[in-house]
């Protein structure tokens, strides 16, 4: 198969290498600048200008929630509303049949020059963000686009069109060397999405568990979800309902998952939370807020530790805030909580133990992915030894074996851990959020080329929610 293509790099955020005709660097990036520039932007604000007062057409989460759902329009579907963004020329290929066909036509040189000049000018039918040199740097990414659609990688795998992924501190991390290495390049980052199969291996074909146009959730182990199609094991995805949006469900994969297991772990006899102190060492997190967003739902009172910037916007969400430095908060608190969740780990666990009563509940989450720190080399590098790292490893020992009236969560194996229980956590919490009873905190909702910029308001700790990535968005 002949795959056509162009590759655009982004380093620093700064367009090197953009080709104009596929127009101007989005405004997203002039977002991240300001933020970094000026460090005043409001840590919730949904910036939906441009700098000369245009509107975006990359528009915020809450810009495009109001037109999804605005009366005008008919009433879609999730994957019919965010995929209408971005109509292909592609867009009437749905079957196996259609697809192999168009993978034969591509190969097709004087075909291919003729959707290039006619019809697909400016547009590519897939798209990824791609890491493929670990040397180059920390934060070097490359936006490829290609003529193709690709085929599973095993008889066991589906190939997803991408409706939505996240942008999370892993990936941050990942990009910049650490969790990956030279055998895994070309590496796609993204672990969770959510899309509809668009082709089957022959293993799952067989096995019939899976169809053509399902719409599935799915945990990659090892990226890729930041592309427009995935090739994924069949195991790891789950079907869920067409009635929640895909931008709230993809941050239903691990956010809101490990909220949930953390709650249960938390539980004593099935008690409810009801009137219940509970801590959170980092409420201004995804899953910090997820937390809040739960237990809430069960009247516990809550506290949560952050930096004094984000205490206005978690007081509205009615938690009492402390300092984010435990040798503030802790004199004033020590012995007073039912439970509390660490999901921070600055000292070990040791304030958050301090903090719990006779009968409390420590529940600490791992692992930590400490964008801020901005560590350049690989922690495997020659003669280098990544601290935070084996600070980290040792807290999860002693949570796990040491400590008492202390429990360890692993939020990266949730699903390997039990996945017929993951599964129906999933489909639980998809219920609460169909039904109006959760609404995940969405940050900023971007196109694959904006994932580099993405990164950058990660690092710079100014996202308010979780990131979400549509690859099919109009540039």
């Amino acid at each position: 198969m002949v795959k056509i293509g162009k590759f655009f790099k982004r380093k620093g955020g700064h367009n090197d290498g953009f080709d104009e005709k596929d127009g101007e660097v989005g405004s997203f990036m002039s977002k991240v600048m300001q933020i970094e520039k000026t460090g005043d932007v409001p840590v919730d604000a949904a910036d939906n200008e441009r700098s000369d007062g245009s509107a975006r057409k990359s528009v915020s989460y809450e810009e495009s929630e109001q037109r999804e759902e605005g009366d005008e329009a008919p009433a879609l579907s999730a994957s019919e509303s965010e995929e209408q963004l971005d109509a292909s020329p592609f867009d009437d290929i749905n079957t196996t049949d259609d697809i192999i066909q168009l993978n034969t036509v591509l190969s097709d040189k004087s075909f291919v020059t003729t959707a290039m000049e006619q019809q697909v000018t400016a547009k590519y039918f897939h798209k990824d963000v791609v890491v493929n040199c670990l040397e180059e740097g920390a934060h070097d990414l490359v936006i490829r686009a290609m003529y193709c659609i690709p085929k599973p990688n095993a008889e066991d795998h589906v190939v997803v069109k991408v409706e939505a992924c996240t942008v999370s501190p892993r990936d941050v991390l990942n990009c910049q060397g650490h969790g990956i290495t030279k055998t895994m390049l070309p590496y796609v980052p993204g672990y969770d999405i959510v899309g509809t199969i668009q082709l089957i291996g022959e293993d799952v074909n067989a096995e019939g568990s899976l169809r053509i146009g399902d719409r599935v959730a799915g945990v990659s182990t090892c990226g890729g979800g930041n592309s427009r199609f995935i090739s994924i094991p069949a195991n790891r995805l789950t079907k869920i309902s067409t009635n929640v949006k895909s931008t709230h469900a993809v941050c239903l994969l691990h956010d809101y998952m490990a909220a949930l297991k953390t709650l249960r772990l938390a539980r004593k006899g099935g008690r409810m939370f009801t009137g219940m102190n509970i801590l959170i060492t980092d409420g201004f997190s995804p899953v910090g807020q997820a937390i809040i967003a739960l237990a809430s739902m069960e009247g516990a009172k809550l506290y949560c530790c952050a930096d004094e910037s984000k205490h206005p916007y978690l007081a509205s969400l009615g938690v009492k805030c402390f300092d984010k430095n435990p040798e503030v908060w802790l004199p004033g608190v020590t012995n007073t909580f039912d439970i509390v969740i660490d999901n921070s780990c600055l000292d070990g666990y040791y304030s958050s133990w301090r903090a719990l009563n006779t009968k409390g509940i420590l529940i600490c989450l791992g692992p930590i992915y400490n964008v801020h720190l901005n560590i350049q080399t690989p922690p495997s590098a020659c003669g280098e030894l990544d601290l935070t790292e084996m600070h980290q490893k040792w807290s999860a020992l002693k949570a796990k074996y040491m400590m008492s009236k202390t429990y360890f969560l692993n939020t990266e194996t949730t699903f390997e851990d039990d996945t017929e229980q993951y599964r129906q956590d999933l489909s639980y919490l998809m219920f609460l959020c169909a039904r109006g009873d959760i609404i995940p905190k969405v940050a900023e909702r971007v196109s694959l080329d904006d994932v580099p910029d993405a990164q950058r308001l990660l690092q710079i700790g100014k996202a308010n929610g979780t990131v979400v990535c549509v690859p099919w968005i109009q540039e």
